[in-house]
C-alpha cells in the first residue's frame, strides 16, 4: 500500500497560509474566474464555493458545480 506522507504542523501551516493567501487575493479582486479556480487545490476552491460564490462568474460557477471532487460540489450546491 501507497500511503502519502502526512505534513508536518509547520509544513501544514505553511500550506494553510498559501492557500488562504491565494484565495483573498482572488477574492481582493473582486470577481473570480473559472481560470482562477485552477490554480487552487480543492481545500481552496471548497473556500471559495463558501464564501465567496456571490464574487464567482457564472463559469466559475459551473466549474464549481461541476468540480471532479464531491467536497466542492458539495459546497457549490449549499451556496448557490
Amino acid at each position: 500500500m501507497n500511503k502519502r506522507r502526512q505534513p508536518s504542523p509547520q509544513e501544514a501551516k505553511v500550506i494553510y497560509a498559501e492557500r488562504k493567501a491565494r484565495v483573498d487575493a482572488l477574492a481582493s479582486n473582486g470577481s473570480i474566474t473559472a481560470a482562477d479556480l485552477k490554480t487552487l487545490d480543492r481545500i481552496g476552491r471548497c473556500k471559495v464555493a463558501n464564501d465567496h460564490w456571490g464574487i464567482c462568474d457564472e463559469q466559475a460557477r459551473n466549474a464549481l458545480i461541476n468540480d471532479p471532487h464531491h467536497f466542492v460540489r458539495s459546497c457549490a450546491a449549499l451556496a448557490g
